[in-house]
C-alpha cells in the first residue's frame, strides 16, 4: 500500500492538472452523446412534422376528389379516397392502421352536434325513454347526428384522418410510444 504525504499528493494533483494529454478524448466523451441526442431529436421532430403535413395534404386531396362525386369504373369512391390518401402520404403512413372517417351532414352547423331530443327532466343530456329526432335513421339516439359515407350532391362531408405515427428511430420511445396525427376538413359536395 502506498501512503502519500500531503506534499506528494498536492504535487501529483498539480502535475495532473497541467497535463494536457487525453483532454480531447474526455471532451469528446462528454460532448458527443449530447450532440448525437440533439441530431436524433431533430430527425424525430422533422419526421413528425413531415408525417403531419402529408396527412393534412392527403385529407385535402381526398376531399377535393370526394366533392366531385366521380369515380372510376369498378372502384368505389371510398377505395379511391383511400388510394389518394396512400399516394399523398408517400408511404410514410401505414394504411393498415390509419383511420379514415367520412361523415355526412345536412348543414355545416350540424357537425359534431347530437341528435335533437326532448329533455323531459332538464338535465341537458338525453336519457333513456326521452323522445328524439332520429336524424341519421339508425333507430337509436346518437351524440353525433352524422351518417357514415361520402354523401350525395350538396351534402356536407367531414373527412377525418387519424394516424398514430411511430418514432422514426426508436430513440424517443422512452418519452412517447406514438404521436397522434389528426387532420379534418369539411366540404360541401358539388351537384353531380
Amino acid at each position: 500500500m502506498i501512503w502519500w504525504t500531503l506534499r506528494e499528493a498536492l504535487k501529483a494533483a498539480r502535475t495532473l492538472r497541467q497535463d494536457q494529454r487525453g483532454g480531447a478524448l474526455v471532451e469528446a466523451a462528454l460532448g458527443l452523446p449530447i450532440l448525437l441526442s440533439a441530431m436524433v431529436g431533430v430527425f424525430e421532430i422533422a419526421n413528425f412534422y413531415f408525417v403531419s403535413a402529408s396527412v393534412e395534404n392527403a385529407v385535402l386531396h381526398a376531399s377535393r376528389f370526394g366533392i366531385t362525386g366521380g369515380n372510376e369504373e369498378g372502384v368505389t369512391r371510398e377505395d379511391q379516397v383511400r388510394a389518394i390518401i396512400e399516394e399523398q402520404t408517400f408511404g410514410m403512413v401505414d394504411m393498415d392502421t390509419v383511420q379514415i372517417e367520412t361523415l355526412v351532414y345536412e348543414q355545416f352547423g350540424d357537425i359534431g352536434e347530437p341528435e335533437p331530443f326532448a329533455d323531459d327532466n332538464g338535465n341537458d343530456q338525453w336519457d333513456d325513454g326521452e323522445d328524439f329526432s332520429d336524424v341519421n335513421g339508425n333507430g337509436v339516439w346518437d351524440d353525433d347526428m352524422a351518417i357514415a359515407g361520402l354523401g350525395g350532391a350538396g351534402d356536407i362531408v367531414l373527412y377525418r384522418i387519424n394516424y398514430e405515427a411511430n418514432s422514426l428511430t426508436g430513440f424517443m420511445d422512452w418519452a412517447y410510444r406514438t404521436l397522434n396525427v389528426q387532420s379534418t376538413v369539411a366540404v360541401r359536395n358539388e351537384p353531380f
